[in-house]
C-alpha cells in the first residue's frame, strides 16, 4: 500500500504500487500528496518532496482499463506525451513532461497553474480576450511545419479519406461494438460524411483533435497551458476549427465565427464554409458518440452523468450540425405533457429522498471532491430516471407517431420504427433524408430536455452558426 508522508493514505489506494515507486525513483523524491481528479480520463493531483525540500508539483495522467490492470502499449498517454513534449520544445504553452513511463502506460505532467471554467467567467470582455489569445495560439502551433516537431509515431495522411475521415472508421467500429441496435442518427452521421469528404489540405498541420474551451487553463487574460492531447495527430486544419464548434457548445465562449477571424488574422488557413460544416460535424460525432461509448464501456465507473450528457446533448448538437450542412430546415421538437403516476411510495419522491441524502448527509462529510462529484451523480441520475418514468408513456406515443409518418407506414413499436428508418438510410434516396434528419433533430432534442437533470453547469448548450 503506498505510503504518503510516512501514512497509509487512503486517498492513494486507487494508485498501483508499481507507479508510486516509479514516480519516487525517477525525481528522487516521496509522495506527500495523492489526489484523484475529477475528469473523464484518468488522472491525479501528486505532490512530491524531494531531500533538499522542494516540492515537485505534478498531475499524473495514468491509462487502464476497468478492471484496473494497466493498458497495454500504444494507447493515448503514449501519444500525448510524445506530442507534449515537441511543443514544449517550441515554446507552445503546454505542461512539461516530468516523467514517464511506457510500461506503466503513465505520465507525470507538470501542474501547471490556472483554471479551465472559462464558460463560468461573467466578465464578457475578459472571456473574449482569453479566447482570442487561444485563438492565435491555435494558428502559432498549426503552422509549426510536421517535419520540425518529428512527433514519435504520426505522419502526414497521403489522401482526402484519410484527412477527412481520420478516427470515424474506428469511431464506427467502436460505436457498431457498443451498442445493440445502432442509432439512426448515428447511421445518418457515417453515411453522409463518407458521401461528403472534402479535399486535402495545401499544407497539413499538428491537429489537437479536440481543441477549444475547457481544454486549456488561463491566467488573467491569457492562455497559461493547453491540455489533452490524446487525440492529437497530423491532420487538415480546419480540422481543429470544427472541434471549437462542439467544444464552444459546453462551454459557451462567444461568437465563433468571430474567433475564427482571429485565427485567420494570426496566419491559421482561412476556412471554406464547406468544409466547415464537414468537421463540425464529424467532431460532434466524435463528442456525442465517443461519449456514448464511454458510457457503454465503463459502466458503474467514470463520470456516468456527465458522459451520459455528454451524449444525449451532443447528439441534439449533432443533429443540428447535420441538418445544417445537408441544407434541411428544421423545427423544434417539443416533449408532450408528462404523467402524474405513484412516484412517491414513501411519502416523497425518491429522487427527492437521494437529494437530500447526498446534499445534507454525505456530500458535507466527503473531504474528496472525487467522491463529492460521485455523490452528486447518484442524485442526478435518480432525478433523470423520474423524470424519464414521468414522460415515458407520452413519449412513446409521440414517437411511434411521428416515426410512421417517416415511413410511410404505421408502426406497433419504436424499435420497428427505429429498424426501418435505418433501412431507409442504408439505401439512401435524397427524398427522403431530409425528412429523416428532421424527425431525428426533433428526437433529440426532446432526448435532451428529458436529460436536463444531468446537465449541472452545462445546461442549456447553444450550437454557434457558421
Amino acid at each position: 500500500m503506498p505510503s504518503v508522508d510516512g501514512k497509509d493514505d487512503s486517498s492513494a489506494r486507487g494508485l498501483p504500487r508499481e507507479v508510486v515507486e516509479w514516480m519516487e525513483s525517477s525525481l528522487d523524491a516521496r509522495l506527500v500528496l495523492c489526489e484523484r481528479s475529477v475528469s473523464r480520463r484518468e488522472g491525479w493531483i501528486v505532490d512530491l518532496r524531494a531531500d533538499d525540500a522542494r516540492r515537485i508539483e505534478g498531475f499524473l495522467r495514468l491509462e487502464r482499463f476497468v478492471d484496473g490492470r494497466l493498458r497495454e502499449p500504444s494507447a493515448q498517454v503514449l501519444r500525448e506525451t510524445h506530442v507534449v513534449r515537441a511543443l514544449h520544445d517550441h515554446g507552445v504553452p503546454v505542461p512539461a513532461v516530468l516523467a514517464d513511463d511506457a510500461g506503466l502506460q503513465a505520465t507525470l505532467f507538470e501542474r501547471t497553474s490556472g483554471r479551465d471554467d472559462l464558460h463560468e467567467l461573467e466578465d464578457r470582455e475578459r472571456i473574449d480576450k482569453i479566447a482570442r489569445d487561444f485563438m492565435r495560439q491555435l494558428a502559432r502551433w498549426h503552422s509549426i511545419p510536421v517535419e520540425a516537431l518529428a512527433i514519435e509515431g504520426l505522419t502526414p495522411p497521403e489522401t482526402a479519406d484519410e484527412y477527412g475521415l481520420a478516427g470515424i472508421d474506428d469511431l464506427e467500429r467502436g460505436y457498431a461494438a457498443s451498442t445493440k441496435t445502432p442509432d439512426p442518427l448515428a447511421i445518418l452521421t457515417f453515411a453522409w460524411l463518407r458521401r461528403n469528404v472534402p479535399e486535402p489540405p495545401d499544407r497539413p498541420a499538428l491537429v489537437q483533435g479536440d481543441t477549444g474551451p475547457g481544454n486549456f487553463l488561463y491566467e488573467g487574460d491569457r492562455v497559461s497551458a493547453i491540455l489533452d492531447w490524446e487525440c492529437a495527430h497530423i491532420g487538415d486544419p480546419i480540422e481543429d476549427l470544427g472541434h471549437l464548434y462542439s467544444r464552444g457548445f459546453f462551454h459557451p465562449w462567444g461568437d465563433t465565427r468571430a474567433l475564427i477571424d482571429v485565427y485567420v488574422e494570426a496566419g491559421g488557413s482561412a476556412p471554406q464554409s464547406a468544409k466547415l460544416h464537414f468537421h463540425r460535424v464529424a467532431s460532434f460525432a466524435k463528442a456525442a458518440l465517443g461519449s456514448t461509448m464511454a458510457v457503454n464501456f465503463w459502466g458503474l465507473d467514470g463520470p456516468l452523468a456527465r458522459l451520459m450528457y455528454f451524449s444525449i446533448s451532443g447528439e441534439r448538437g449533432l443533429a443540428e450540425s447535420l441538418a445544417a450542412a445537408m441544407g434541411v430546415d428544421f423545427e423544434d421538437g417539443t416533449l408532450p405533457e408528462p404523467t402524474s403516476g405513484d412516484s412517491a411510495p414513501l411519502g416523497r419522491p425518491l429522487e427527492a429522498i437521494a437529494a437530500h441524502i447526498v446534499d445534507s448527509e454525505l456530500s458535507p462529510a466527503l473531504e474528496s471532491p472525487y467522491l463529492r462529484n460521485r455523490a452528486t451523480e447518484l442524485r442526478d441520475l435518480s432525478r433523470y430516471h423520474a423524470r424519464r418514468e414521468r414522460y415515458r408513456s407520452g413519449v412513446v406515443a409521440q414517437e411511434i407517431q411521428e416515426l410512421s409518418q417517416v415511413l410511410g407506414t404505421p408502426i406497433t413499436t419504436i424499435e420497428e420504427g427505429l429498424e426501418g428508418l435505418n433501412e431507409l438510410i442504408r439505401s439512401w434516396d435524397d427524398t427522403t433524408v431530409g425528412d429523416i434528419a428532421r424527425y431525428l433533430v426533433r428526437r433529440a432534442q426532446r432526448a435532451e430536455t428529458l436529460a436536463s437533470p444531468l446537465a449541472g453547469r452545462y445546461a442549456n448548450p447553444v450550437l454557434s452558426p457558421i
